[in-house]
């Protein structure tokens, strides 16, 4: 197969991807996420948005003033005892996920809970449990197993254009704090940490999905503005690469929007991957490409979004749940692949404690 065989073949980047009959959605949490998700979702085929929760009444005059005129309730509870969903789109606070999905849970509703799975790694385990046990499906939010670039890398990855991989950096970048902040996400109590679980999560999920679940990580962090980790550095040994080094900061100058940066070494060459695309630098032809260096940007790869909002990934993680919802396969952001995130969260912040001592990824 040619490179772009193998790219096309991704389950991530299938066209025309949509629920196999109309539904019925609902969104709690009208945040950021939740009026991202808002817009997404009114714009995809055969999806209805039927209503929304959120305890803070600016937030349905917020919605409303945005042109959306779907019934705003107070409480989660009303909007499901009002409203019959199939699905409900769970963009609150992460101490709240537990409690909240196993109420759309218990009411016949599947679940797309925004990342993390939980604030604790023992609340996690709960979700994923009642996930398993229940027909209504649970997904969870790592969109960047849909974005081209990261999904492109995979399958090149999995075809060993480059080789088994020997070594990998990766790295995730925000300037989202500058300075002392407050609210949910600052609290370890509420969101379960810091820069890791509400950012580079995404990252860790890349990195399970690459490479496998890591066994042992060692890892150092910083508190420069906040009273959570706000930078982290570690290095990890993983079933597919045997050292993976890690970085991440929200409070690096220059990115307004996230930059996630990976490369990976083999014994046939080298592959990076960020936002923007995916350079591979080959020892000898293999996978179609040419000896040299292949850079394969967004024009280049597939783009089967059918709506864009920060890129393609938020319409096509949407349109694959409830594809899945509705009768389709599973996609890779299953509640079980999130607990294996939040897995390798929980040593990572136990390695910080122990002053970056080798700690085994907890089972």
């Amino acid at each position: 197969m040619s490179a772009h065989e193998i790219i096309a073949a991704s389950p991530e980047l299938q066209p025309d991807v949509v629920p196999l009959r109309p539904v019925r959605v609902a969104i709690v949490g009208l945040g950021r996420m939740g009026v991202a998700h808002a817009a997404v979702l009114s714009m995809l085929p055969d999806v209805t948005v039927v209503a929304a929760a959120d305890s803070q009444s600016s937030a349905a005059r917020r919605l409303h003033g945005m042109g959306f005129c779907m019934p705003m309730f107070r409480t989660l509870d009303e909007l499901l005892a009002r409203e019959a969903v199939e699905a409900v789109w769970v963009c609150t606070p992460p101490d709240s996920h537990l409690g909240v999905t196993r109420r759309c849970l218990e009411a016949g509703a599947a679940v797309f809970v925004e990342k993390p799975l939980a604030h604790t790694l023992e609340a996690a385990h709960q979700l994923a449990a009642l996930a398993a046990s229940s027909k209504p499906l649970v997904a969870c939010g790592y969109g960047l197993a849909f974005w081209p670039s990261f999904a492109a890398a995979r399958g090149l990855l999995r075809a060993g254009v480059i080789g088994p991989p020997v070594r990998a950096t990766s790295s995730m970048f925000l300037s989202q704090v500058s300075g002392p902040q407050r609210g949910w996400m600052y609290e370890r109590r509420r969101s379960g940490g810091g820069v890791v679980v509400n950012l580079a999560s995404h990252l860790l999920f890349l990195i399970n999905w690459y490479f496998g679940v890591p066994t042992s990580v060692r890892a150092m962090a910083k508190q420069l503005h906040t009273a959570v980790d706000d930078e982290v550095s570690a290095t990890m040994i993983a079933p597919g690469c045997s050292e993976v080094v890690f970085e991440t900061s929200w409070c690096v100058p220059g990115y307004p929007i996230s930059a996630t940066t990976i490369a990976v070494e083999g014994p046939h060459g080298t592959l990076r991957v960020d936002n923007d695309g995916v350079e591979v630098e080959l020892n000898v032809p293999r996978g179609g490409l040419s000896a040299g260096r292949t850079t394969l940007r967004e024009a280049d790869l597939p783009q089967p979004a059918r709506f864009l909002l920060n890129g393609e990934a938020f319409a096509l993680e949407d349109a694959h749940v409830l594809r899945w919802v509705t009768g389709g396969p599973a996609p890779a952001i299953t509640a079980a692949a999130a607990l294996d995130v939040q897995r390798v969260i929980d040593a990572l912040y136990a390695s910080v404690a122990a002053g970056g001592g080798a700690v085994d990824v907890p089972a």
